[in-house]
C-alpha cells in the first residue's frame, strides 16, 4: 500500500517556473498567477516556443488551460479511458489568443495520476480532487481534475443488475441484521492494516446483503452472500485506495443492506457507521506475551503474524513478564520459575547478553542503558545494561511495594505502583505514583502520589511520547477477573478522565470493563497518540464463546481463575490536543495478525531499532543518523545525512519545535519528532 504524497508537483518538462502569488480569473474557475514585475502584469514572449520578432510589440498578458474542471471516473481499476488532453491558450497584450506550444504540467497530487506531455492519466490508486497547473514565459495558470474510483465485486450473490440496484437503493429499516458487532461506530483507523472484517448480528443463511464503504473521490460495493457466517471483508486492494483516497476530515461511511432469502426476498438497510482515517501508518513494534506458549513475540502493527524471535539461554522455554526500552534496543524478559532472574535481550538479533537476578517486572530506560529491577518484598534497584548494580540510587526511599514501574520516554520520570496489599504480582489496591530521575548521576528524587489508590487498583502506568500525558489501569484488582478500564491524565496528576469511548464503544454489557494493561505507541502518528491495551471483550462474531479452549473451566480457582474469553491486544487513538474536560479517546480494533486461540497480554510498544546510512526507511525518525529521503522521483527512501544547517522535515528527529520546518504551520517537537498534534 502507498501513502498518498499530499502538495508535492511532479514536474515533466525542463521549463523553469517561479514561484507567484496567485489570483483567481473571471473565466471557467481557472486560477492564473502572474509574477507582475514591471506593475503591468504583462510577461515578455522569451519563451514557450514563441518567436518575440514575429509578435512585434505583443506580450502575454494571461495563459488559459482548457478542459476546465473536469472529472474522471475509474471503474475497477479500469484506466484506460481515465485521461484528459489538456490545451494552454495565450492572451496576447492586444486581446487575441493563440496557442501555447511549450508548458510545464503538473499536478499537485501525485497520487492521483501523471502527466504525459499534456496529457493527464488517471493512476486508478487514489481519488480525489487535485490542481492541474501549466506554467510557461513566467506565468502559470491552474485547473482542478476529480478522480472518482468506483470499485464493485461479486462474490456469489446471484443477483442480477436490476436486483442489485433495488437492493442499494433499499430505504426499510431492518428488524433483524440491527448492528456491527466490529469494527464500531466511531473507530479511527490508521494506514497500513489489513482490510478489516465486518461482522454483524442476525439474519439467515439464504440472504445477500450489499456493503457500501464510500468516502470523497470512492466508493466499493460488495454484493456477498456469507450464508451462517455473517461476515464479510473488503479486498486488500480496494481496502487500500479507500485508505489512498480519504482524509481525516471526512468519515469513511459504512452502508450494509440486506435482501432476506435472496434474490426476490425484501431489501433492507440493516445499518450504517463512519470511521475516520488518520493520515499515518502505525510504526514500531508490539511485544507481548503469548501466554499460551510461554513466549513474548512481537508483531509489527500491518503484519499477518507475530515473529517468535527470542533466543532463550540455558535451557529455559518461558518468558513471561517483560519491558523494552522505547527506542527498541534492549528488551528485559522474566524467565519462569523461582526465583525469577530476567534475560536483557538484543531485539535485533534476539540474543540474551546479560541477567538482572531476582525481579518480575522491570522498567528500561528509553536508550535501554540502565533498568529499574523490582522485588518481592524489597525495595526496587538499578542496574546498568549489563546487569550490574548501580545502587544507591534513591530508589530504597520508594519501599517494597513496587510494580508496574515505566520511565518516561524523555527520561526524566519513572511512574509506579505502589501497592497496599497482595504480593508483586496479585494485589486489589495501589495508589499511582511518580518521581524524577537524572540519567547523569542515576539518582531518582522524592515520590509522590499522583492518584491514591481510594480501594482501587491503579497500575500500569505509560507515558505518551512526549511525555506529557499518562494512561493507566484502573480495576478492581491487578490480575485474572478483576474489572479494569483505562484512564488519561497529566503527567503532574491533573485532568484525570475516563477513556469512556475506548472503554465502552460498541461493546455489548457482558464486555464492559474488560481493559487492562495499556502501552502508549513510541510515536504521534496522523495527529493522535496511540494506546494498545488488553481485553478479552467479544470480537465480533469470531470471539464469543462462553469457555476457553486454554482455560478450560471459567472462573476455576488459582491461575485459571480467568474470564471465559481468550485475551487479545486491541489498540485505539487519543487526541494528541486534548479538550479539557472531554473524552479523547475514540473507538477499539483489533490489532490484525494475532491468534484468536491464543491468550495475549501486555503488549508493550517501542520503536525498531534505528536504521544506518543506506537502509530503507519511511520516516526520518527511523534513522540513526539523518533523514530520510528519496534519492530521485519514484526512487524507494532510504536514511541519508541531512545538508549541513537544513531544518528538519515532517518526521525528522528534533530537540525543539523551532528546529521543524514547518513550525509555522502547527508542525511540533513532539517527542523528539517533528510532528502534528491535530488530523492533518
Amino acid at each position: 500500500m502507498t501513502t498518498p504524497f499530499r502538495g508535492a508537483l511532479l514536474v515533466l518538462t525542463s521549463l523553469a517556473v517561479a514561484t507567484f502569488a496567485a489570483c483567481n480569473s473571471a473565466d471557467g474557475g481557472v486560477d492564473v498567477v502572474d509574477p507582475g514585475t514591471d506593475g503591468g502584469g504583462d510577461a515578455s514572449l522569451d519563451g514557450g516556443g514563441f518567436d518575440p520578432d514575429a509578435l512585434g510589440d505583443k506580450k502575454i498578458v494571461k495563459i488559459d488551460v482548457t478542459p476546465a474542471d473536469q472529472k474522471l471516473t475509474v471503474k475497477n481499476g479500469d484506466t484506460s479511458a481515465a485521461s484528459i488532453s489538456y490545451v494552454a491558450t495565450a492572451t496576447l497584450s492586444d486581446g487575441s489568443t493563440l496557442p501555447l506550444p511549450s508548458c510545464t504540467w503538473t499536478i499537485d497530487r501525485i497520487d492521483l495520476g501523471s502527466f504525459t506531455g499534456a496529457t493527464f492519466k488517471a493512476s486508478g490508486g487514489a481519488g480525489g480532487t487535485g490542481k492541474v497547473t501549466c506554467a510557461a514565459v513566467g506565468l502559470t495558470a491552474s485547473t482542478s481534475v476529480s478522480i472518482e474510483l468506483r470499485d464493485e465485486v461479486d462474490s456469489g450473490s446471484g443477483l442480477d443488475d436490476a436486483s442489485k440496484k433495488d437492493l442499494l437503493a433499499a430505504t426499510t429499516k431492518d428488524s433483524s441484521v440491527t448492528k456491527l458487532l466490529y469494527p464500531y461506530d466511531g473507530t479511527v483507523f490508521p494506514r497500513g492494516l489489513p482490510s478489516p472484517e465486518l461482522m454483524w448480528n442476525g439474519g439467515a443463511a439464504p440472504d445477500v446483503y450489499a456493503i457500501t464503504l464510500e468516502v470523497p473521490g470512492m466508493t466499493f460495493t460488495s454484493f456477498v452472500k456469507p450464508g451462517a457466517t455473517a461476515r464479510a471483508t473488503p479486498p486488500k486492494d480496494s481496502w487500500n485506495k479507500l485508505l489512498d483516497t480519504a482524509t481525516p476530515k471526512d468519515p469513511l461511511k459504512v452502508t450494509v443492506r440486506r435482501l432476506a432469502g435472496g434474490a426476490g426476498g425484501t431489501a433492507f438497510v440493516s445499518t450504517t457507521q463512519q470511521w475516520t482515517i488518520a493520515a499515518a501508518n502505525l510504526k514500531g513494534s508490539i511485544y507481548y506475551w503469548r501466554i499460551n506458549g510461554g513466549k513474548v513475540v512481537r508483531i509489527k502493527p500491518g503484519a499477518s503474524a507475530p515473529e517468535d524471535f527470542l533466543k532463550l539461554s540455558g535451557g529455559r522455554t518461558c518468558v513471561a513478564c517483560h519491558s523494552v526500552s522505547h527506542d527498541g534496543s534492549a528488551l528485559v524478559a522474566t524467565y519462569d520459575g523461582a526465583p525469577r532472574p530476567a534475560g536483557v535481550f538484543t531485539p535485533t538479533t534476539g540474543a540474551e547478553k546479560a541477567a538482572v537476578p531476582d525481579t518480575l517486572f522491570t522498567a528500561v530506560y528509553p536508550d535501554g542503558s540502565t533498568m529499574v529491577a523490582t522485588h518481592e518484598g524489597t525495595a526496587p534497584t538499578l542496574h546498568n545494561a549489563a546487569g550490574g548494580s548501580l545502587e544507591p540510587s534513591g530508589l530504597g526511599a520508594f519501599g517494597a511495594s513496587v510494580s508496574h514501574a515505566a520511565f518516561s520516554p524523555d527520561g526524566k520520570w519513572i511512574a509506579y505502583a505502589n501497592r497496599k496489599d497482595g504480593n508483586w504480582a496479585d494485589f486489589n489496591q495501589s495508589d499511582l505514583m511518580i518521581a524524577p530521575f537524572d540519567i547523569g548521576s542515576k539518582k531518582f528524587g522524592a515520590p509522590k502520589v499522583l492518584r491514591a489508590s481510594g480501594g482501587r487498583t491503579l497500575t500500569y502506568p505509560s507515558f505518551s511520547p512526549d511525555s506529557q500525558y499518562l494512561v493507566y489501569m484502573d480495576s478492581t484488582q491487578s490480575t485474572r477477573p478483576g474489572k479494569g478500564n483505562l484512564h488519561f491524565m497529566k503527567a503532574d496528576g491533573t485532568a484525570d478522565i475516563a477513556l469512556d469511548t475506548l472503554n465502552k464503544a460498541g461493546l455489548a454489557t457482558e464486555d464492559l470493563s474488560l481493559n487492562f494493561e495499556p502501552t502508549f505507541g513510541p510515536v504521534l502518528a496522523g495527529g493522535y497518540y496511540w494506546v494498545v491495551f488488553v481485553s478479552t471483550r467479544q470480537y465480533g462474531n469470531r470471539l464469543n464463546k462462553t469457555y476457553d479452549a486454554f482455560r478450560d473451566v471459567c472462573g476455576k480457582d488459582g491461575w485459571d481463575k480467568t474470564p471465559c474469553r481468550n485475551k487479545q491486544l486491541w489498540v485505539a487513538a487519543i487526541d494528541a490536543s486534548p479538550t479539557a474536560g472531554k473524552d479523547p479517546s475514540h473507538a477499539a480494533f483489533w490489532l490484525p495478525g494475532q491468534d484468536i486461540a491464543d491468550q495475549n497480554m501486555r503488549g508493550y510498544w517501542a520503536l525498531d531499532p534505528c536504521k544506518n546510512l543506506g537502509e530503507g526507511c519511511d520516516a526520518g525518525f527511523e534513522c540513526c543518523d539523518g533523514t530520510c529521503k528519496a534519492e530521485s522521483a519514484g526512487a524507494p527512501k532510504k536514511c541519508v545525512k541531512p545538508p549541513p544547517g537544513k531544518c528538519k522535515d515532517t518526521g525528522d528527529k528534533c530537540e525543539t519545535s523551532k528546529d521543524c520546518c514547518d513550525e509555522p504551520l502547527g508542525i511540533e517537537c513532539v517527542g523528539g519528532v517533528c510532528a502534528s498534534k491535530r488530523p492533518a
